[in-house]
């Protein structure tokens, strides 16, 4: 099972000024207003217990938006929801401390989405990182 690298994810966190790059498939999205929270989820799992939803996990959210609307016909292949089948995005940047640059993905699932006229702004779960 993959797992979300503690010490990665708040690297990112502290870093000023990243740029992301959204990947679906082969596409590629610019983010835009990227932040990473943590926090409580409601439901991650449909874990019943007395036929009461419930769960006590913390994640790592990314809230970002892309200005590309052509995003909107990839959101049912990838957004959780009422489907049980979705893909996974992966979230990419480049850290620079430390010495030499290096990548950080965080391959997360998005949960919810807005949409104007000129932009999505995307809500994800992060599921896991990699360097």
């Amino acid at each position: 099972m993959l797992a979300v690298n503690e010490d990665l994810i708040s690297e990112v966190m502290k870093a000023i000024g990243l740029e992301f790059v959204m990947h679906v498939g082969q596409r590629k999205f610019d983010l835009r207003d990227v932040s990473i929270t943590r926090s409580k989820v409601p439901v991650r799992k449909p874990t019943t217990r007395g036929g009461v939803y419930f769960t006590d996990v913390m994640a790592y959210k990314v809230r970002g938006s892309t200005g590309d609307l052509s995003i909107l016909e990839l959101l049912p292949r990838i957004m959780l929801g009422p489907n049980t089948q979705f893909e996974p995005v992966e979230l990419r940047t480049t850290l620079s401390g430390g010495g030499s640059p290096r990548e950080a993905v965080l391959v997360s699932h998005v949960a919810n989405t807005v949409n104007t006229k000129d932009r999505v702004e995307l809500n994800m779960v992060v599921d896991s990182t990699r360097p």
